[in-house]
């Protein structure tokens, strides 16, 4: 049989990785940032269609526009941090789901203790198990 189980990923900052990371950060922000003009042009959009909801109108685009600033808020400080970080520290990149093979006998607790594959530059250098 197998499960999902959810494994963090490691980056270990290097120079190219502090440079890449910077680069997806920054698209982040954009692309939040077209979000919000878009959510701009459709809350016009239907101002303009029901002006009898106007306020209701508002206040849900308001809603969705101020949680992409807080996201944009929040890449902003990625990237500041990613910054300040010394090289060679590791940071979690992401998140990821993997299959597992159970069986009959297997140790559990070793099934769903946590796992970190750590990533430098690209390669994969270590899988560490909880504990280690």
């Amino acid at each position: 049989m197998k499960i999902m189980k959810q494994i963090k990923v490691k980056q270990v900052i290097t120079e190219e990785s502090r440079s890449l990371l910077t680069a997806d950060f920054k698209k982040r922000f954009e692309q939040l940032e077209q979000e919000i003009q878009q959510l701009i042009f459709e809350q016009k959009k239907m101002e303009r269609k029901h002006p009898s909801h106007r306020q209701k109108i508002i206040s849900k685009f308001q809603k969705e526009i101020d949680d992409r600033k807080e996201k944009q808020i929040i890449v902003q400080n990625q990237i500041e941090t990613i910054h300040n970080l010394p090289s060679e520290s590791e940071i979690v990149e992401r998140e990821i789901e993997a299959l597992v093979d159970v069986e009959v006998g297997m140790d559990w607790n070793k099934i769903v203790s946590e796992q970190v594959i750590v990533v430098r530059n690209n390669k994969i250098i270590r899988i560490d198990e909880a504990g280690e």
